[in-house]
């Protein structure tokens, strides 16, 4: 019986120890999804996803993921779907290719933009780096709340 307690309490203390050195993910903010480029489907239009630089993501509030290969594409599906609430919108930094939040990122927008489905969204972190990039395409630089209002005036006119 002794034998069956310390067992438990070594298990219980190595499973606290690993809780407290592994990464500090867990912050309560919701993190993006895992994208299998080449395998994971558009959940807006049946797609592949196969280019991270345009690739972004949502999480709903019951914790549920969207994937898309077209930062337009989510502003679409979203716009048809109101009734899936997001918590957390995501895209990814064009020239690193990194995950971050949409509603901090700078939106390039112009028809010189080859984005898989042709909506030509391109996504920046640093707003300097988005406007250099829009300089030579004739493209804009919008904030979240412009892209998604481009988006759909772009698709509902």
């Amino acid at each position: 019986m002794r034998l069956r307690y310390a067992a438990a309490l070594a298990l219980l203390a190595a499973g606290l120890l690993l809780a407290t050195c592994s990464p500090a993910t867990d912050t309560g903010e919701p993190q993006p999804p895992e994208i299998v480029y080449g395998q994971d489907i558009c959940d807006a239009c049946g797609m592949i996803i196969g280019e991270a630089r345009f690739a972004a993501a949502t999480v709903l509030q019951d914790g549920e993921a969207r994937k898309f290969d077209d930062i337009g594409d989510m502003f679409a599906f979203h716009m048809d779907h109101p009734d899936q609430q997001v918590r957390a919108w995501f895209v990814h930094d064009y020239p690193t290719q990194q995950w971050l939040r949409a509603e901090k990122a700078f939106y390039v927008v112009g028809p010189a933009i080859q984005s898989p489905m042709g909506h030509g969204f391109a996504a920046f972190a640093e707003k300097t780096a988005a406007e250099e990039f829009a300089a030579g395409l004739d493209a804009s630089v919008l904030d979240f709340d412009e892209a998604r209002l481009a988006a759909h005036v772009k698709i509902h006119g």
